[in-house]
């Protein structure tokens, strides 16, 4: 009877462990998809903008015979050093992401190495190069979990490491990337300066559309496709922009869940999932705002 009691008190602490593993898992995997994907996006969005950015100054220099050779740098404000550490920073998260689903997931293979490589690569680029010595273990401790018995122990002790290791780098990289998201009138972000370039052409063009016979033809067509581009640029400002501030505000709330939660496994799936959903409807807003 002594051993049967045994026995089911083992099975029952084995059951136990599994859902708790599965929690893990779960909680875990939505977190890091929706992260990985939201550093995507970011990402995605600062080059587009920047190309446009580009576009909208060659047409301004174009419809504005005042301005001369020296009136603007081609590329301003998107100018290619600052817009690459923005790159750096959506690419920290979406590594970041990246990791915890692989490990979350048991991926055993060296691309988990490579993730944990790429991810602290990008992030030193972003916030510097001196690592917390709680930060250099836990990025070693996944390279060792390849070469050694990976136990649900083991698992659970390096993703745990990885959370608190970087939970403020990530409420560094978000708070950052949400201040470059904003349109609010006294900020100087990337959006808005995005912004402000497609409502000057817009304005430009719209008064050489508005001329009528006053121009010519050829420079009405000019007018026409740039006033198109600027009406789509501020559509676009405006909907990615919020959109993308929101989730940068969500993740903050999302990752100090994840970090409380890893400790004690009290993982709410739905608020991690809500997460996860916010940032599936930012995918498709920007399928759509790309065509």
């Amino acid at each position: 009877m002594k051993h049967i009691l045994i026995a089911c008190a083992f099975f029952c602490a084995f059951l136990s462990g599994c859902a708790t593993n599965t929690l893990q898992r779960n909680a875990l995997e939505n977190f890091g998809l929706a992260t990985e994907r939201v550093g995507r996006m970011s990402e995605s969005e600062f080059l587009s903008m920047r190309d446009e950015i580009i576009e909208m100054n060659s047409l301004l220099m174009i419809l504005d015979n005042s301005k001369n050779a020296e009136s603007r740098t081609y590329d301003e404000p998107a100018l290619a050093d600052t817009t690459a550490m923005r790159v750096a920073a959506c690419k920290s998260l979406r590594m970041y992401g990246d990791l915890l689903m692989r490990l979350a997931a048991d991926d055993r293979t060296g691309m988990v190495r490579k993730s944990a490589r790429v991810f602290l690569d990008n992030i030193t680029e972003t916030l510097g190069p001196d690592l917390t010595l709680a930060q250099e273990e836990a990025v070693q401790n996944v390279a060792l979990g390849l070469d050694a018995r990976w136990t649900a122990r083991k698992k659970s002790e390096t993703i745990q490491g990885v959370v608190l290791a970087f939970a403020d780098a990530l409420t560094i990289l978000s708070g950052r990337l949400l201040a470059d998201f904003s349109l609010d009138e006294s900020s100087t972000s990337h959006l808005k300066a995005y912004a402000d370039t497609a409502k000057e052409l817009k304005t430009l063009s719209a008064a050489i559309i508005d001329a009528g016979d006053r121009e010519t033809l050829d420079k009405r067509n000019k007018a026409v496709k740039a006033f198109v581009l600027a009406q789509k640029a501020i559509a676009r400002a405006e909907a990615m922009g919020a959109r993308i501030h929101e989730a940068m505000a969500t993740l903050q709330k999302a990752n100090a869940h994840v970090v409380a939660a890893i400790q004690d496994n009290s993982y709410d799936l739905r608020e991690i999932r809500e997460y996860g959903k916010q940032i599936q409807k930012i995918g498709t807003m920007q399928q759509v705002l790309s065509r």
